[in-house]
Formats: structure tokens, C-alpha cells, sequence
């Protein structure tokens, strides 16, 4: 399995998924301007390359998946918060789904946000979630937009203005994450996950997904328009391309047989 290790952030691939490590465990992983710099080239490397289609975002240590923004850099002017964004609206625009593997211990902040802007989450059982920018800065990572949609804005409001933390069953019961899982079986249960969604045909996944996040920026009746004329272009692609509709419903049969569905 080979691994390409940078500063502060690690890289596996294999079988088609991409594994990336926040790598700096003695700062609770961070964000120094050397990890956005290494994530921004990441990012790059996994979009163009084409025998990946599911990108895994997880980190190291046990003290927390993301402390946020290094305090050290903030207190001396190195936060660049143009390249925090360009890396964080990267991941949420990424064209291959993503999935953030939270590890034990502490997912805050900026690290909160960094989180959001993934598909989804998933959790280990000993993660901790919180917003403290109330204690520090206003947000400048997406907290206040990404996080009202995602639970509601008056969830949202009570996060952020009581800086209270949560465990990963409240995480859930909010939104924040799909799914928990004991802590010895996070990555194999996002590994498990990631092949469900290699499974589905890339191509769809991919163009849904940019509807979707297109659709949550407008109207509901942009969303409307959006998604019709995707379906449209979609179908008369699918069509010209003999696509056999047999195929995807014998796949729906042994799913609902196996009962897995």
C-alpha cells in the first residue's frame, strides 16, 4: 500500500480510495500554514488522478482529529485565511465524494469547519465536537454558513454562543455525523463505507453531487431547474451510450435478496 508522507499531512491509496492523514499529533493536528499547503497540493494530486474515486479525510493521535487554526500562527499574523478557504471550499467542491473519518478526542473550531466541508462524517465513539470561536475570532472557515445548514440555524446558534462541546451520539442526533462507530473500527468502517460508494456508477455520483451543492447556494426553484436540466443532459448521455437499465435493477434485486437495502 504505498503511502506519500508530506510535512504534516500523509497519503495512502489503494483500491481506488485515497486516505488522507492530518499528520501533526503533537499540535491536536493543527492548521499551520505548512498543513494547508500540504493539503492544497494533496487535494490537487487526488482530483486529477484517476484511479481514485472515494477520498477519506482522517488524522493521527488520540488526543483529536483537529484543534483548529495553530494558535501560535494566529497570535503572529501567519493565518492566511485566503488559502484556509481556497483549501476548505476545495474539499466541499471536490468532484469525487468524501468522507471525514473522525478520530478520538477533539474535533473543534476550525477543525469543525475543515470537517464540514467533507460529505459526510463519520465518528469515532471518543470524539468531541464543539465551536469555540466565541473565545477567539469571528469564523472565517465556514462556521456560520455551513453549520446553520447542515443542523438548523438555531442548533447552530446555540453551539457557537455557548462554545459547548458534544460527544459523537449528540453529534449525530444534531447531524453533524451519520454514523458512530467504537474507535478500533473508524477506518475500517470508512473504508467500508468508501467501497459501498465504488460500487455506484462514478460518473452520476460525481455530476449529483455538484447539483447538490450548487442546489444548497440558491432557491428552491433554482434547485428545481438545476436538477431537471442535469437529469435531462444526463439521460440523453446515458441513452446514447446504450446504457442497460436491466443492470442497475438486477444490482437493486441482490441487494433487496441479500438484504442489505
Amino acid at each position: 500500500m504505498p503511502v506519500t508522507e508530506f510535512a504534516n499531512v500523509k497519503v495512502e491509496k489503494r483500491d481506488r480510495i485515497a486516505t488522507v492523514t492530518l499528520d501533526r499529533p503533537e499540535a491536536i493536528n493543527s492548521l499551520n500554514l505548512t498543513m494547508l499547503l500540504d493539503l492544497e497540493k494533496v487535494l490537487l494530486n487526488i482530483e486529477t488522478d484517476e484511479d481514485i474515486d472515494v477520498m477519506i479525510l482522517t488524522a493521527s493521535g488520540e488526543k483529536g482529529f483537529c484543534a483548529g487554526m495553530d494558535l501560535k500562527d494566529f497570535e503572529q499574523g501567519k493565518i492566511d485565511l485566503a488559502l484556509t478557504k481556497r483549501v476548505l471550499d476545495k474539499i466541499e467542491d471536490f468532484t469525487k465524494p468524501t468522507i471525514g473519518a473522525i478520530t478520538d478526542g477533539y474535533c473543534v473550531t476550525g477543525g469543525l469547519e475543515l470537517a464540514l466541508s467533507c460529505d459526510f462524517l463519520v465518528a469515532s465513539a471518543k470524539a468531541k465536537f464543539g465551536d469555540t470561536h466565541g473565545r477567539v475570532n469571528v469564523s472565517g472557515g465556514g462556521a456560520t454558513v455551513r453549520m446553520p445548514r447542515l443542523v438548523g440555524l438555531m442548533q447552530a446558534k446555540y453551539m457557537i454562543f455557548t462554545c459547548q462541546f458534544y460527544d459523537a451520539e449528540a453529534a449525530k442526533e444534531l447531524g453533524l455525523v451519520v454514523e458512530v462507530f467504537p474507535s478500533e473500527q473508524l477506518q475500517i468502517e470508512a473504508r467500508r463505507i468508501a467501497t459501498e460508494i465504488l460500487k455506484q456508477n462514478q460518473k452520476i455520483l460525481r455530476r449529483m453531487k455538484q447539483v447538490m451543492n450548487r442546489g444548497w447556494r440558491t432557491d428552491l426553484y433554482a434547485a428545481w431547474c438545476l436538477e431537471e436540466a442535469e437529469c435531462l443532459k444526463s439521460m440523453q448521455e446515458i441513452l446514447s451510450a446504450n446504457f442497460k437499465m436491466e443492470d442497475a435493477v438486477k444490482t437493486t434485486k441482490a441487494d433487496l435478496d441479500s438484504g442489505s437495502a
